[in-house]
């Protein structure tokens, strides 16, 4: 430590240190001279041996070589500008992905001691589900010893005055903000002493929305669901609870029956009503393992004492919960789950390797920069060897000015990708605090993959030109190789994504959808009974009938396109399958224009026959007959199978997953259990958005404390291609990138080919070598990389498309138009690239070429 100081004090003094020597020297040659010894010897090296002896000269010597890439980047602005803008586009596509997933994944969401926060799911072998009955949850937070706090939050949308549209409330238990350390913006916030009167908490937004931002908004009362409630505070504005939906009101959970009238949320144990989702915060030297064995036995105790309502092996699984929450497959369902993290990796597998692409397009594009230009600095380099100068040191220097470009690059990119990825958050719903702007992590990236990005783009170019090399090299063809490969990936998964897109705009999915319109009323979050929603619907139907315009309707468990859906697991061919349930009656087939191809349909009041589609009985029963054949739906209390018999095989109808080409359907009659979930389906004579407001009107006259959710299955349908829209035009715009890099990078290096031959061009053409020979023979060195990039890129395209085959709607995943119709654009293009700098050969004069240095 002692010798670092050391050396320390003498780079902070350096110039002092310098005159001293200097003065030190010039008295030693005084005194050689006095006392008639003769010349001490060379000064200048005398000097450079004492700086070495410092210890510090490897620095000033990278500092001396920092100053000279940044005059001579200084000298060529047209070359400077133009390799730290690919630089940047390089670098900023990535930054802007991964400032993406930094936010979703490892960015802790604003609450206190995120780390030790879990939320947690039911899990069974034959069973899943995202939330868990409040008493369940009750009786978990109650005899618990791993976790020091138990939260739970159940969403709802509430009818507020002065508004045409429901507000979205999170109904929370009392210790939710306190547990997550959330400020009052005015006012103040739920305690978990709790409040016996009702009270509502506003989000910032939504008290800027919606109130003006009235600083005299607590103590004022507003009407939910036509019943009043206090305003006790506004939160601060960057808190949005443990998840990144948006929020418009908190209110205390236990309040939730006076404003969801007849709720049976804080009594009911059953799976079949509304649950909460819930959290958990660990105890100091907690682990989440721990947490979930315990939580495991207590499941056991439940069932003793809850056998109808407590699944066989049921347990609570865990995932990080003070980050932002990604839902997983379906509501509901058996089987076991990937977890919503789990399901995004292949998605950001996929998006890495595409923007890995582009920097690898925009390094291989400065890469033939740079050895173009070197033959321009052929003359400096041979002066710099002449005087003494080794290829270490030079090849030292010249990565030292790549170094400094990549550094001009990363931030020109952290710039490029924050505002890109400010862009992205404005199209999505996520929470207005969100901010785009780079934490440590994202500078952290941005440096790294510049540093990565100058030993891409600058080691090759550099050894190359201080070897002084003038024959085609390895690495100039894998810069050609990498580019091509690279920019025909990104065509190709372009051109996939357009075509499924354009493939589901145009294709038939099995039912007509166009004019049907979805109502929820979601009878089961107000308590109805089985008994009840059967009378509640009965009038509702009738009234919607009657209703001009409607041709017919049906209840439905999961509407065609809809958020709601529900999945069994089953072995089907050696696999394990998601097989999409729907509860339906008699009239659902005729209305969907989904033909029964065998068999029969279901019977009013029937409960035990199935129908499933013909895409499954391919799979289940191959070259066979399905009617009468036993289908699994799962297993009772004892682990017995339980069976149904197929009645009928209807079409193949992808209602409940659009975006899944193996998707298989099931459709059990309506059992009594399901009437507080069921939807109504109505078909329409003409355009269906004229009947929504009418439709919605009908379902608050039947009850006013119901709010129905109304929407067109076309807009269902829409939302299900956005994704994959933005995708297209996202991944089409990275293509189009690509290309015009590589191209770029084509005219580059044909650019330097050309100037590397002239004397040999100016040979050719004195011998009268034809005008067509001569440019083959320009061209013909990158045939080779050009025709392995291409392979390279087709065969690395059908292994990344295989992570999009979720969004091919309709097309496989080689689909062969977009494999050709994306090399040939391709192809075409980097042709022309090569031929405009390769005609330049037809305008070399042979007398001057055959005097070129």
């Amino acid at each position: 430590m002692k010798e670092l100081f050391r050396r320390l004090s003498y780079l902070l003094r350096r110039r002092q240190r310098d005159q001293e020597l200097a003065g030190e020297l010039e008295f030693h040659r005084e005194m050689a001279a006095r006392e008639g010894r003769g010349n001490v010897g060379n000064a200048l090296r005398l000097r450079e041996e004492s700086r070495d002896a410092w210890g510090w000269t490897g620095l000033e010597r990278f500092a001396q070589d920092l100053r000279y890439a940044a005059r001579l980047l200084k000298q060529s602005p047209g070359f400077s500008s133009a390799a730290v803008l690919m630089l940047a586009l390089g670098i900023g596509v990535n930054v802007a992905a991964f400032g993406f997933f930094n936010l979703i994944i490892f960015s802790p969401l604003p609450v206190r001691d995120p780390d030790s926060i879990l939320s947690f799911q039911r899990r069974s072998p034959q069973a899943y589900a995202a939330d868990l009955p409040y008493p369940v949850m009750a009786f978990y937070r109650d005899h618990s010893r791993t976790l020091s706090a138990v939260l739970a939050l159940q969403s709802a949308g509430l009818a507020i005055e002065g508004s045409g549209k429901p507000a979205k409330v999170h109904f929370v238990t009392p210790n939710y903000f306190s547990e997550l350390g959330a400020a009052a913006h005015i006012g103040r916030l739920l305690t978990p002493a709790g409040d016996e009167a009702p009270v509502v908490v506003l989000s910032h937004g939504f008290w800027q929305r919606h109130f003006g931002a009235d600083p005299l908004i607590v103590g004022k009362t507003i009407q939910l669901n036509r019943q009043p409630a206090t305003v006790i505070g506004v939160a601060v504005y960057h808190f949005s609870g443990l998840n990144l939906n948006p929020v418009d009101l908190w209110m205390p959970i236990t309040q939730q029956p006076q404003f969801m009238g007849g709720s049976q949320l804080l009594t009911s144990y059953s799976a079949a009503t509304t649950g909460v989702e819930m959290w958990g915060r660990l105890r100091p030297g907690m682990t989440p393992k721990i947490a979930e064995d315990e939580l495991k036995q207590l499941a056991i105790e439940l069932r003793r004492q809850h056998p109808l309502d407590i699944w066989e092996g049921e347990s609570l699984a865990s995932e990080p919960g003070g980050y932002a929450k990604i839902n997983g497959g379906g509501q509901r369902g058996t089987g076991t789950p990937i977890s919503g993290r789990a399901k995004l990796f292949p998605m950001f597998l996929l998006i890495s390797s595409l923007m890995l692409m582009i920097l690898a397009v925009a390094c291989a594009n400065l890469g033939s920069l740079l050895l173009a230009r070197g033959v321009a600095r052929q003359r400096e380099i041979a002066i710099r060897v002449a005087v003494g100068a080794g290829s270490c040191r030079l090849l030292r220097q010249l990565f030292t000015e790549s170094l400094l470009l990549a550094m001009l690059g990363s931030i020109a990119g952290l710039a490029l990708g924050y505002l890109a990825l400010r862009i992205l958050i404005s199209f999505t719903e996520a929470p207005e605090w969100l901010s785009a702007a780079p934490d440590w992590r994202v500078i952290v990236f941005a440096v790294g993959i510049g540093f990565a990005a100058a030993i891409l783009f600058g080691l090759a170019p550099a050894w190359q030109v201080a070897r002084q090399s003038q024959r085609a090299t390895i690495a100039r063809q894998l810069l050609i190789g990498a580019q091509v490969a690279a920019s025909c990936v990104l065509l190709i998964v372009a051109g996939l994504l357009v075509r499924a897109l354009n493939h589901a705009v145009t294709m038939h999915p099995g039912f007509e959808y166009e004019r049907v319109v979805s109502i929820n009323p979601d009878l089961a979050s107000h308590g109805y009974t089985s008994a009840q929603a059967r009378v509640t619907l009965g009038t509702f139907l009738l009234r919607v009938r009657a209703l001009p315009g409607v041709e017919s309707v049906t209840l439905v468990s999961s509407a065609p396109l809809g958020n709601r859906t529900e999945v069994i697991s089953a072995h089907v061919d050696q696999r394990t399958m998601a097989i999409h349930v729907n509860r339906v009656d008699p009239e659902y087939f005729a209305m969907m224009k989904i033909p029964l191809l065998r068999g029969r349909n279901l019977k009013e009041g029937e409960t035990n026959g199935v129908i499933i589609s013909a895409s499954l009985a391919s799979l289940q029963w191959p070259g066979q007959d399905p009617i009468g054949k036993p289908f699994a739906v799962g297993e009772n209390a004892a682990g017995t199978p339980l069976n149904r018999p197929v009645i009928g095989v209807s079409g193949s109808a992808r209602t409940g997953a659009l975006n899944d080409p193996d998707a298989v359907e099931v459709y059990f009659p309506i059992e009594d259990a399901s009437w507080p979930s069921l939807l109504v389906l109505a078909r329409t004579a003409g355009p269906p958005e004229a009947l929504v407001p009418q439709l919605a009107s009908d379902g608050k006259a039947i009850d006013p404390k119901i709010f129905p959710e109304v929407q067109t299955l076309t807009s269902g349908f829409q939302r299900k291609l956005q994704g994959t829209e933005r995708s297209a035009m996202a991944i089409s715009l990275l293509g189009l990138t690509a290309l015009a890099l590589a191209c770029l990078g084509i005219v580059g290096i044909v650019t330097y080919a050309v100037s590397q031959r002239t004397k040999e061009i100016g040979i050719r053409m004195a011998l009268g070598a034809r005008p067509a020979h001569v440019v083959a023979a320009v061209l013909r060195q990158f045939l080779r990389p050009v025709a392995i990039g291409l392979l390279v890129g087709v065969g690395a395209a059908a292994g990344l498309s295989q992570l999009l085959r979720r969004e091919l709607y309709g097309i496989s995943h080689l689909d062969p138009l977009a494999y050709v119709v994306a090399t040939v654009m391709f192809a075409i293009t980097a042709t022309l690239a090569a031929w405009w700098p390769a005609r330049r050969a037809l305008r070399i004069d042979p007398l001057r070429a055959l005097r070129y240095e």
